[in-house]
């Protein structure tokens, strides 16, 4: 017997692989169709309302090619498979012939769109189009959007206004564009406005506005990404997180709010100081090793020594700060790509202490006892004497 149910945003109605036992007619809400690797989803097609998933059983398949997972909290009908194919075993041969030849062409597109997606990435956020998707959010805003005239940084604009302009310019789907600001609010550089909608004042709560805290962080990001990805000339690898590093960045912020800023905006801390801090806060011993791995990704300390011998370590807070936006918007994308979505209710995990036992001298993070190399940052270990 038919049922309805609803499934939240995030789960899953099957995986590919799963028995098909029934369809699902989506009444409400929308489906994302695809296939999942190792640390990426990959789209096939996106189902929305009076749309139906399990259609492969109509073609003999006896299990889901692909899996399919909720956008959004969505309501479905779910019809037993026995009770749909007693209901077309009884239809005019007509209708019969229609559907198989129907099915067929639906097995060869679907087959066809696969391997294209497969061949093509299809992630919901693509390294190619990282740039695009948070530069059509940045310019809609910035061109499209209210300027709050006591700081030019915060904007505000119409969600339906943003939506056809981002689209109509740019070319950015609707979807895609609210996961990138998703991105946004939950960093808190964004949020939404929630509101009933005109047409509809009975129904869910949806965007009605979206009020950017920070737009600018927004342009350093697009173009950051932007520089690196297309004209990086073989530093790609900037565009990668890591979690040391992020902690690494985190730290140094941390310390150089705390203390008086040149003219400059440069911090000077003495730099047996910042040690102890380290140690103090994260149980990691600052050695040359860190440094280096924040200069490859292009963040630069300097260290100075004053005429009484003393040494000073100095960094722009600054440019700090900047960088520490970018990676984590790099770090929800790649979130973004793993799950298929982007989860504004996650909590952001914060930078734990080290605890005692063996540990990586490069990067601080645990190891096996044995252990050759470091299976974070892949440092070799060198055996005590």
């Amino acid at each position: 017997m038919s049922n309805v149910k609803i499934v939240k945003k995030g789960e899953y109605l099957f995986k590919e692989g799963d028995k098909i036992q029934s369809l699902l007619l989506v009444q409400q809400g929308g489906v994302s169709a695809c296939v999942l690797r190792p640390k990426k989803s990959i789209d096939l097609f996106q189902v929305g309302a009076s749309q139906v998933l399990g259609e492969a059983a109509l073609i003999g398949a006896a299990t889901h090619p692909y899996s399919a997972m909720a956008t959004t909290e969505t309501k479905v009908l779910e019809v037993p498979l026995d009770m749909f194919k007693l209901q077309a075993d009884t239809a005019p041969q007509m209708v019969k012939v229609i559907m198989k030849s129907l099915g067929d062409r639906l097995k060869l597109i679907t087959s066809d769109l696969r391997s294209y997606r497969m061949e093509k990435d299809s992630a919901p956020c693509p390294e190619d189009q990282v740039a695009k998707i948070f530069g059509s959010v940045f310019h809609s805003a910035n061109h499209k959007g209210t300027h709050d005239p006591k700081d030019k940084n915060k904007v505000s604009i119409d969600w339906t206004m943003m939506k056809q302009y981002a689209q109509r310019v740019f070319t950015e789907s609707p979807k895609r564009l609210e996961q990138a600001v998703s991105v946004l609010v939950k960093l808190k550089l964004a949020t939404f406005e929630m509101g009933k909608a005109p047409d509809d004042p009975e129904g869910p709560d949806q965007i009605q506005k979206v009020h950017f805290s920070d737009i600018s962080a927004v342009e350093a990001f697009f173009e950051f990404y932007q520089y690196y990805y297309f004209k990086g000339a073989g530093k790609t690898e900037i565009l990668k997180t890591d979690e040391t590093s992020i902690n690494l960045l985190s730290e140094f912020i941390l310390i150089g709010e705390g203390i008086q800023l040149d003219r400059f905006g440069v911090a000077a801390i003495e730099f047996t100081k910042v040690i102890e801090r380290f140690k103090a806060d994260l149980g990691i011993n600052l050695n040359s090793d860190h440094f280096a791995r924040l200069e490859q990704k292009g963040i630069f300390a300097k260290r100075a020594t004053k005429s009484d011998g003393t040494v000073m370590l100095q960094y722009e807070l600054k440019e700090f700060q900047t960088t520490q936006k970018i990676w984590r918007i790099l770090r929800e994308i790649e979130k973004w790509n793993e799950k298929g979505f982007v989860d504004i209710n996650e909590e952001e995990a914060k930078a734990k202490k080290k605890t005692e036992g063996p540990c990586c001298p490069a990067c601080a993070a645990a190891i096996a006892p044995q252990a050759k190399f470091c299976s974070d940052c892949g440092a070799k270990i060198t055996a005590a004497a």
